[in-house]
């Protein structure tokens, strides 16, 4: 794929990803963590808005999804995504394989902080799934408009 449609797909899917991070994070610390949102000394006064949040989701989503959309292009895979559902696994299996990092050091190093522990899980799956399924709308709109190209170049 060219390197224009990649970033183009990472951007959009990207951008998919952060609005989804700050809707999925608004909603999952709200049944955390309760009405403060947010554990106590989490965040400075001035970061506790709305618009703080929204660009910083966004930003990470758009870095990320770059940087996925990047790395999905480099895998030798058999067959390319064709589909949401395919995003979808693709998202999942991502987070499943960060995830593993992401718990097994607090398991081997210290004691586990389940309210925060549950909450990034849950509030990464969402960007993951998001961003997949978004990729996977693409690659699927992406495939329908370009036309078949034959296998066999005597043909």
């Amino acid at each position: 794929m060219q390197l224009k449609k990649i970033v183009m797909a990472g951007t959009v899917s990207g951008i998919t990803m952060g609005i989804f991070l700050f809707v999925g994070g608004a909603i999952f610390s709200r049944i955390i963590y309760g009405p403060q949102f947010a554990p106590p000394g989490k965040f400075k006064p001035e970061q506790i808005n709305a618009f703080y949040f929204v660009w910083t989701k966004l930003l990470i989503g758009w870095f990320f999804g770059l940087l996925f959309t990047f790395v999905y292009e480099m895998l030798p895979l058999r067959t390319k995504m064709d589909g949401i559902l395919r995003g979808l696994w693709y998202g999942f299996v991502f987070w499943f394989v960060m995830s593993l990092w992401n718990v097994s050091h607090p398991l081997v190093y210290g004691t586990v902080n389940v309210p925060d522990q549950t909450f990034w899980l849950l509030y990464q799956l969402v960007g993951y799934l998001a961003f997949g399924a978004t990729l996977g709308y693409i690659y699927k709109k992406r495939r329908r408009r370009e036309p078949a190209v034959s296998e066999n170049p005597a043909t």
